[in-house]
């Protein structure tokens, strides 16, 4: 494997741990991870955004590859973690409800690009399908429960962070092998 894939597999991996650690805090710990929930989320969007971000330039040569969308996707998110950072004591119900909106768009986008581009990108199925659709069901599950239950939003939201850690564990090993 040479430099820049192993450079790929370990930012796959230690953001995979990272995220993971953070949802089992989350589920075993709720009180205090409802306390800082404007600042997880935030970190997480921003940490997602610069992943998006370096995509869309990483693929800009690729004929067919949506890299300009990966790149405004990346921007929204960055200016989201900034967002929430400079109102941190913003309503955290809306906050959640217009995350879990995006997420449902963002998974969209995901899955709709991993099925257009599956003949010319048959790894990008195993890489990204999973993500797309772990963001469509959370994002959803994100915009309904703040209307029927307030008190599982904060679980919710580390099962997703966990979710999304063990994807992209899984991701890092995938694309390790797929080389």
């Amino acid at each position: 494997m040479d430099d820049f894939n192993k450079k790929i597999f370990s930012y796959l991996l230690f953001t995979g741990i990272l995220f993971s650690i953070v949802g089992v805090f989350g589920i075993f710990s709720p009180t205090i991870f409802s306390i800082y929930l404007v600042y997880i989320l935030s970190a997480f969007f921003l940490v997602s955004g610069v992943k998006n971000f370096s995509k869309g330039f990483q693929f800009r040569r690729v004929t067919n590859f949506h890299w300009g969308l990966y790149i405004f996707l990346g921007a929204l998110e960055i200016i989201i973690a900034l967002s929430l950072l400079v109102t941190p004591f913003a309503s955290q119900i809306y906050m959640i409800i217009y995350a879990g909106i995006f997420m449902v768009f963002k998974g969209i986008f995901i899955v709709l690009n991993v099925l257009f581009n599956r003949k010319i990108f048959p790894n990008l199925v195993n890489f990204s399908l999973g993500s797309g659709v772990i963001d469509v069901l959370f994002g959803f599950l994100l915009v309904a429960l703040p209307f029927f239950s307030q008190q599982f939003i904060f679980l919710c939201i580390a099962w997703y962070i966990l979710f999304s850690g063990a994807n992209l564990i899984l991701s890092a090993f995938s694309f390790k092998n797929s080389k």
